[in-house]
């Protein structure tokens, strides 16, 4: 159970920065501090979820050694293809449903017409909490 505990805790604190970090390039869907910390604590909470779900991915291909094992790059590897494909899908799904919309300072990945922070975020996101988890959970 602590172990689930830091592995949330690093997930949860590492999404929060990168959500505030990022927020000015999404087009304004809040008003004021209190509606930029409410959005962005829920998408973080979501992009918990979203975690998860990439964690789960690769612990089908790999096992239940995916946790119990030191990392290693096959598995770094997969944690970022894995948060590529499901960032895009989120964000493809997002963007046509009108959940949210970016502004003209978003850099937009070439190709995937999608933005480019919110794709390096599920690829570098997942891959740091599981660097941190592996080494606090030693």
């Amino acid at each position: 159970m602590k172990r689930i505990a830091i592995f949330l805790i690093i997930t949860f604190i590492l999404n929060f920065v990168w959500e505030i970090s990022q927020a000015f390039l999404y087009t304004p869907h809040y008003s004021g501090t209190s509606g930029l910390i409410k959005v962005h604590l829920m998408a973080s909470l979501g992009d918990i979820v979203i975690i998860a779900i990439i964690f789960m991915i690769n612990r089908l291909i790999f096992g239940n050694k995916f946790f119990n094992d030191r990392y290693n790059t096959k598995r770094l590897v997969s944690l970022i293809i894995t948060g590529l494909i499901i960032a895009v899908l989120v964000e493809k799904y997002s963007l046509t449903t009108g959940r949210w919309g970016y502004n003209s300072m978003m850099p937009i990945a070439p190709l995937l017409n999608v933005g480019l922070t919110p794709i390096l975020q599920m690829m570098l996101v997942p891959s740091l909490c599981y660097i941190f988890y592996s080494r606090a959970a030693k």
